[in-house]
Order: C-alpha cells, then structure tokens, then sequence
C-alpha cells in the first residue's frame, strides 16, 4: 500500500508534467517502504539522489513550460524552485555527512512543502495556463 497516492487533485492540465510529478510521488513512496523495511542507509541515500536528480530535471521543464505558456508568475515560481533545490541539496548533504536517520524530516518535508504547498498551491496556479 502507497503512503501517498496520485489523484487528479494533484493534476495541472499537462501530461508531462502530471507524470513528473506522479515520479515524485513514487519517489516519496520508495524513500518510505525503505525506511520502514529498513533497508538501510545506502538505499535510502540512492532514493534521496534520485530526488535530487528529478528536482532539477522537473524544475527546469516546468519553468521552460510555464515561459512557453506566458505564466506571469514565473519569476515567483522559479524562487520557489530555487528554495526546494537548496533545500534538496542540504538534505542530502547532511544525510550523506551525519549518522542520522532523517527519513521522517525528509518525508515530512516531500509530502508538506512539496505535494501540499507546492504542487496544490503555486502549481495549481499555473494549471490554468496550461489549458490554453
């Protein structure tokens, strides 16, 4: 059973992105089986490596839709970005550094700054830019 599940909620009228974002949530699912299986400290940094790979991959066709589109929030929406990859960055820098577990604060981060503020909030508002 999933710990977070894809729904339409989360859509934003566009394909490739609406499967970016469901590869998060997969992600965000990975990185929780593995920590409640204890898989161990390699494969939870391999599942936090791959989220730092996806952030910038998304983030750069995302913003590269939201220019194609005439979002007019995209300046806002890249400082945004910018914050999330700084704060991807300094999760896996301390995982890699410190004996800390950090699963929860990962997760809790993915699913509260990314899927809830992130996606359903800043994200949504560009979904109707999409349509056009």
């Amino acid at each position: 059973m999933a710990f977070v599940d894809w729904t339409t909620t989360y859509t934003v009228n566009n394909v490739t992105l609406d499967e970016q974002h469901q590869k998060l949530f997969k992600i965000i699912n990975d990185l929780h089986e593995a920590m409640f299986s204890k898989k161990g400290r390699e494969f939870v940094a391999t599942t936090i490596r791959a989220l730092a790979d996806y952030t910038q991959n998304h983030f750069a066709e995302e913003e590269r839709q939201m220019a194609a589109c005439a979002y007019p929030g995209l300046a806002e929406h890249q400082a945004a970005h910018q914050k999330l990859i700084k704060m991807v960055t300094d999760i896996e820098k301390r995982y890699l550094e410190t004996h800390e577990s950090m699963g929860g604060d990962v997760i809790g981060f993915l699913v509260s700054d990314w899927l809830i503020k992130h996606i359903l909030s800043m994200d949504k508002q560009y979904a109707p830019y999409m349509k056009k």
